[in-house]
């Protein structure tokens, strides 16, 4: 399902080693479990290398044909930030698979794109372009380098940022830190964070209000628990983490 993009956004701010996998599940009401993902950060020099599968489960795998998305990130480390050449979303349902592969051009400022479709294994279609924006990051690269952006998060923080896979056409993303009262509300349904978000994507295919996801962070950044409010057709959808490993 579309919504498994939810998964991408729960992996904000992890710590930097040389393999890091970190595993979550996605839950809605009365239908329990509603899909799983996997990540895997691997630095080796001065590269980096970001993967990301995430499957539907249960009812939700049924109701998206067995849908599975794998999205990569790769680029380098400069100044301990991710600088991202390459970012892909592969998406397989049923006999249909589409890739979408994005080359960032920093020094003059462009993001190319190319994107080919199959059906029953073979080429159905293909095409290539050129965004209407500039990003520095991807959606990816973006959140492991979110904890650098916004300082101490016990301040208010409100910006809106740019990143290849969020919003189509502009590549807007919208982050804010929660404090105060609003931090102590969230923190009764999502407990245990040190640090509250909010992200708003702009994402129809979220049906919430823009897309706006809340993330509870550990003490060590890693997102414990996450909380998309208001689904169409699904109410709060939530997502916690279940296994977090450094080798």
């Amino acid at each position: 399902m579309k919504r498994l993009l939810l998964l991408i956004l729960l992996f904000t701010g992890m710590i930097y080693a040389e393999t890091m996998h970190a595993a979550y599940k996605v839950e809605y009401g009365i239908f329990g479990k509603m899909g799983v993902s996997d990540a895997w950060l691997t630095k080796i020099g001065d590269r980096y290398e970001i993967k990301m599968v995430a499957k539907a489960t249960g009812l939700a795998k049924v109701l998206s044909g067995g849908r599975v998305e794998i999205y990569e990130s790769s680029g380098r480390i400069e100044d301990g930030k991710l600088v991202p050449d390459l970012f892909r979303k592969n998406v397989k349902r049923s006999n249909k698979r589409r890739i979408k592969t994005y080359l960032f051009d920093h020094l003059r400022k462009k993001v190319t794109y190319r994107q080919i479709s199959y059906r029953h294994g073979k080429k159905a279609d293909e095409s290539d372009g050129e965004l209407p924006y500039y990003a520095k990051n991807d959606i990816l690269s973006l959140y492991f380098n979110i904890s650098s952006i916004i300082g101490d998060c016990s301040e208010p923080f409100d910006k809106t940022l740019k990143a290849v896979g969020a919003e189509k056409k502009t590549g807007r993303i919208r982050i804010q830190t929660i404090v105060g009262k609003k931090r102590k509300r969230l923190a009764k349904e999502l407990p245990g964070g040190s640090c509250y978000l909010k992200v708003t994507i702009y994402q129809k295919i979220f049906g919430s209000k823009g897309g706006e996801l809340y993330l509870a962070l550990r003490p060590d950044n890693v997102v414990q628990r996450a909380l998309l409010k208001d689904v169409v057709m699904f109410g709060d959808i939530r997502g916690k983490l279940i296994r977090f490993e450094v080798k």
